[in-house]
């Protein structure tokens, strides 16, 4: 009996732990500006961007890919692709990263850790997931989870790291090739 009742607990703590994360995740794109994203990258557990960076950039959208350049107020850079045949049609979407293709999904990242000196760090993901769970013109939500190496080192990376990531993109600004607006966003798929 004893065993039921902390099972029961576990589920309730699990899933209040996801509405707080959920709700979290609203709190945060509610306080961000039009064209203002949040990215949150943890390399093996630790964020890789300040918590005060705020994001700005372009999506840049075709029929075949989806790439999004983002920048911030102390220099940081994120790059993330997502493409594919017919890649708008159905969300949540989800793409295998592979280091050898970066056009079918992949995240490039870094920032400046010594302004003076203009050294920074730079990480590439080299094999994991990145999905796109919601992609409107309000909002784009993406989750990235797998493994990243240092830029520098990126064709043989001594070694790994864990990344899981969030990107939460208000109403970005689009610049669109070889696909219409209505393509994009039909609300009929």
């Amino acid at each position: 009996m004893n065993y039921f009742k902390s099972v029961y607990y576990l589920l309730i703590l699990l899933i209040l732990a996801s509405c707080n994360s959920s709700g979290n995740s609203n709190k945060v794109y509610e306080q961000l500006g039009d064209n203002k994203a949040k990215i949150s990258y943890k390399i093996d557990g630790k964020e890789f961007y300040p918590e005060e960076s705020i994001f700005s950039g372009e999506v840049n959208a075709s029929d075949k890919l989806l790439s999004i350049t983002l920048a911030d107020q102390f220099d940081g850079r994120s790059i993330i692709s997502f493409g594919g045949d017919e890649w708008y049609v159905s969300f949540p979407s989800k793409k295998d990263v592979f280091s050898d293709n970066q056009v079918n999904a992949g995240i490039k990242m870094g920032k400046l850790t010594n302004k003076e000196k203009m050294i920074g760090e730079g990480f590439m993901m080299s094999e994991g997931t990145v999905t796109l769970e919601e992609f409107s013109k309000d909002k784009i939500v993406i989750k990235v989870l797998g493994k990243v190496g240092k830029y520098s080192d990126f064709e043989e990376p001594s070694e790994f790291h864990k990344l899981e990531g969030t990107i939460l993109y208000k109403k970005p600004s689009f610049s669109l090739f070889n696909i219409t607006e209505k393509e994009l966003f039909s609300p009929l798929k």
